[in-house]
């Protein structure tokens, strides 16, 4: 069955072909071919190895000896790859201030600069695709000089013209489906990064061929319908219906409901045909409730979902026959579903017929834009490791471009991001029931536990939460250019929490005000993450150089390390007030 491209792009982004990272902050995945830069045969003079590398925010670099970073400085290209017609490819890169670099794949050329501070989007953004017109990405996402930042990319360059199926910068998608015409033949499978200025360092080079063989089959199929009154929302349900028809199946679809009563449930089984042991993805796209199990174990939940909108996961199969159950529940949204199943090498492959799976209805994105003062949303969020939507959240977009959420439960912020603010569809298109505000930028998850927590001993684990009784949110004042400043009381302790861009958009400045008139000892925690490195006076590269923090130098603050994780706390005693900036 031949997939649409933008079907694929969707399978894409939901992860059904990226196959994970290679961060030392996230797992290896194993599917991934790692490269070394001790592999990397021909270096050019210009290019070195080492172990670790810093480069300052605002100028000076060094580097440890060792074998898990390549450096590189103006010269000559170095050839990272080669054989690579179409692939998955994922990198971080690190930029010093005013570098600009060239990451060219199969003759498409991709651009990686520093463009800290600057909102206008161009041919020197990072993500511009310049073969053989400027592509301008969607979005400037990149970070400031001294980050890790994460490329990854999937390019179909084995046919003619070559297609960049898609380009994430730090995990927001900036470029999709460029048609990359005109590729010389003496490029096709190479890939290549020429620095034009500064310094650029590279590690966790982890790339996948991607071919289309098939990897699976199905036999055996049946199906029992259902009759309902209303929508049946869980197989449990099936039991207290009533049996309307059973059959075999040649293929699994969602056609035996055509005709048929409007209300009704469905179950499908059969038995799953993987050719080789190995990983692999199954990804389940539904209008309606629907789950899956294989081996009489639950591998996709049951959850109501629009057309559209993709659940995935990745399962260990032996070679051979797998019993699998598919359950689908008419509800409101418009019906059908694909049961898609993909390798770690290959594209994915649909299991159903192409009619059981209609083309969604377009839904235009309601996007909310900041104009000349503060747009305050209250909203869920849900973050990507949580399994619960924290419900009394204040996503904040300013005029600078600095947005920020907070969650007022726990006077705790979640996450910032720089660029356009928000994505509200999820919460006011049609009912909006997920109440869900998405952003538009890259966002940096800053480890969102309460900002301020009562210790015994300087070893205690900080709270993951604190409970209404102990921390009370007090509504928030706006001052005159629309800023708000939090107010909470926890345990008797009055704080203020405010936070405002610098003038020159570079920066996100916090102010926070606590009155500890007790004896308990209070504690800031202004930053968490498996690695906290002071990179200058007052300076702090946070969880492994993912953002930093800047404060007086004079303010008494320490690193400590607890549960293999590390804090920059501060104590608390008195009236203080604590100002820090947060710069990515």
């Amino acid at each position: 069955m031949h997939i649409p491209s933008n079907l694929i792009s969707r399978l894409l982004l939901a992860g059904l072909i990226v196959t994970g990272t290679l961060a030392r902050s996230q797992s290896t995945d194993e599917s991934l071919t790692r490269v070394m830069p001790d592999q990397v045969s021909g270096k050019p003079a210009n290019w070195k190895t080492a172990g670790n590398v810093r480069i300052g925010l605002e100028s000076g670099s060094k580097s440890e000896s060792g074998n898990t970073v390549l450096v590189g400085t103006p010269g000559q290209p170095i050839t990272l790859l080669t054989g690579s017609k179409d692939v998955h490819l994922l990198m971080d890169v690190m930029l010093s201030p005013g570098a600009d670099a060239n990451l060219t794949v199969s003759g498409a050329t991709i651009r990686l600069a520093d463009n800290w501070g600057q909102s206008t989007i161009n041919s020197q953004t990072t993500g511009a695709v310049l073969t053989p017109r400027a592509e301008l990405p969607s979005r400037s996402v990149g970070k400031a000089p001294g980050l890790w930042q994460r490329i990854d990319l999937s390019l179909e360059a084995g046919k003619n013209p070559a297609v960049l199926a898609q380009l994430k910068i730090n995990g927001v998608l900036v470029q999709e489906n460029v048609v990359l015409p005109g590729l010389p033949a003496s490029a096709a499978g190479s890939v290549m990064l020429d620095v034009k200025a500064g310094t650029v360092a590279v590690r966790n080079i982890g790339y996948q061929l991607i071919s289309e063989r098939q990897v699976a089959r199905l036999s055996n199929l049946r199906y029992q319908f259902y009759e309902a009154k209303t929508e049946t929302t869980e197989p449990a349900a099936i039991k207290n219906l009533k049996l309307f028809k059973e059959d075999t199946l040649n293929a699994l679809t969602y056609e035996i409901a055509y005709g048929q009563p409007r209300w009704h449930a469905i179950l499908y089984t059969g038995n799953l045909i993987v050719d080789k042991t190995g990983t692999y993805t199954l990804t389940l796209q539904h209008g309606g409730f629907g789950s899956l199990e294989i081996d009489q174990k639950p591998v996709l939940a049951n959850s109501r979902m629009d057309l559209g909108e993709l659940k995935s996961t990745r399962l260990n199969l032996t070679a051979g026959a797998h019993p699998f159950t598919l359950f689908f529940g008419r509800s409101w949204p418009r019906p059908g579903f694909g049961l898609f199943i993909a390798a770690p090498d290959t594209k994915p492959q649909a299991l159903h017929t192409a009619s059981s799976l209609p083309e969604p209805d377009p839904v235009g994105a309601i996007n909310v834009a900041v104009q000349n003062e503060p747009v305050l949303i209250r909203s869920f969020i849900q973050l990507p490791d949580e399994n619960r939507k924290r419900t009394h959240c204040l996503s904040v977009g300013t005029p600078s471009g600095l947005n920020y959420t907070v969650d007022l439960n726990q006077n705790a912020l979640v996450q910032v991001w720089k660029g356009a603010f928000a994505d509200a569809t999820q919460m006011w298109y049609e009912r909006g029931e997920p109440q869900l505000l998405e952003p538009l930028g890259a966002p940096i998850r800053t480890a969102p536990q309460p900002l301020v927590a009562q210790l015994s001993n300087a070893q205690q684990a900080w709270p993951d939460s604190l409970s209404d009784t102990d921390l009370r949110y007090g509504g928030y004042k706006l001052d005159q250019q629309g800023n708000p400043t939090m107010r909470y009381t926890y345990r008797g302790t009055a704080i203020t929490d405010a936070l405002i861009p610098n003038a020159d958009g570079k920066s996100l400045n916090r102010t926070v005000t606590v009155n500890n008139a007790g004896n308990e000892p209070l504690y800031c925690r202004l930053a968490s993450g498996k690695a906290i490195d002071e990179v200058g006076k007052g300076l702090y590269a946070i969880d492994d150089h993912s953002y930093y923090v800047r404060l007086d130098p004079k303010q008494k603050v320490s690193v400590r390390t607890v549960n293999g994780k590390q804090e920059l706390v501060m104590p608390l005693k008195g009236a203080q007030t604590i100002n820090y900036a947060l710069i990515w």
